[in-house]
């Protein structure tokens, strides 16, 4: 599993102040979003200052990656690891550059699982839909 631009189940200081980050668990559940107020909203457990997911924004210098780069370092080297692969994309499509030149370099079948913008070139197939609900029927039919 790469999450190569973040994900928001972990946050980290708006600062930063640190390169820490934190699993945000269940931090905005029940969470009022129309009555919102800066008090109301996670804060770092180093400074006090805003928390914000971490993940990558555009323009973004102050994103937290050690986590992501970790998965990169794994990944590489799992890769390196192996005689056949299939690539399993979700939810990032053809519009996010990144992701598809990444999931169509390794060289082995695509299997692209987005909403819409599903379509591979080359060796793979596109299947439109809700990664649930495609992994599902996935899994029903091998099962």
């Amino acid at each position: 599993m790469l999450e190569c631009h973040g994900t928001q189940n972990f946050l980290q200081c708006g600062s930063p102040c640190s390169n820490r980050i934190w699993a945000s668990d269940k931090l905005m559940d029940g969470v009022d979003i129309k009555a919102l107020s800066p008090a109301g909203l996670p804060r770092c457990m180093q400074c006090g200052e805003l928390a914000r997911p971490n993940f990558l924004l555009f323009d973004d210098s102050h994103w937290v990656a050690q986590r992501t780069s970790t998965q990169w370092e794994r990944l590489s080297f799992w890769l390196r690891t192996l005689q056949r692969t299939v690539v399993i994309e979700i939810g990032a499509g053809t519009v996010v550059p990144s992701v598809r030149i990444f999931a169509e370099s390794v060289g082995g079948p695509l299997i692209r699982i987005n909403l819409d913008n599903s379509d591979v070139a080359g060796q793979g197939v596109g299947l439109t839909g809700s990664a649930l609900d495609v992994l599902s029927a996935i899994d029903a039919a091998l099962g």
